[in-house]
């Protein structure tokens, strides 16, 4: 019942968390303020939903994959690192970034979106990967009575 949960519960809402914090420092790495954020042209939409839609897009469409992926070896093999996952993430964004094939723009945005990304998922879902798993693979035996049988 426990993975199930977590299947259904924990990885998704990890999942939501590391999509939102990578948008939010993406934003935050190109200068969005507070007035930029909530001031739309003669009171129209405000002008941070196009880059949000665009982001959410984008980051769906080629980071989930390898996230996910990082996800089942995670589950698989219990590996239940803050470093492992912020790294993990980190390298995705270097990844987007360098499949870009621009020089136009800094690594360091995407990096940093993918570390905080990474770490954002640990908090909710990767500190706790693998332990229904792991849980079953080390039962042993049943307990044995320690008392001396008949001799």
């Amino acid at each position: 019942m426990r993975a199930f949960l977590r299947i259904i519960l924990l990885i998704p809402l990890g999942l939501i968390a590391a999509i939102a914090s990578a948008i939010f420092i993406y934003l935050a790495a190109f200068g969005f303020t507070g007035n930029d954020i909530w001031d739309g042209p003669n009171g129209e939409i405000p002008v941070i939903l196009a880059p949000v839609f665009i982001l959410l897009v984008e980051i769906s469409r080629y980071a989930l994959l390898p996230f996910l992926a990082g996800i089942v070896v995670a589950e698989i093999f219990a590996l239940r690192s803050a470093i492992l996952w912020s790294l993990f993430g980190g390298a995705i964004g270097l990844g987007l970034h360098l499949l870009a094939n621009s020089t136009e723009f800094a690594a360091l945005p995407p990096v940093a979106a993918g570390l905080v990304a990474g770490f954002a998922y640990w908090v909710i879902a990767g500190h706790g990967s693998g332990r229904s798993v792991s849980g079953r693979a080390v039962s042993g035996p049943a307990d044995q009575s320690t008392s001396p049988g008949p001799e």
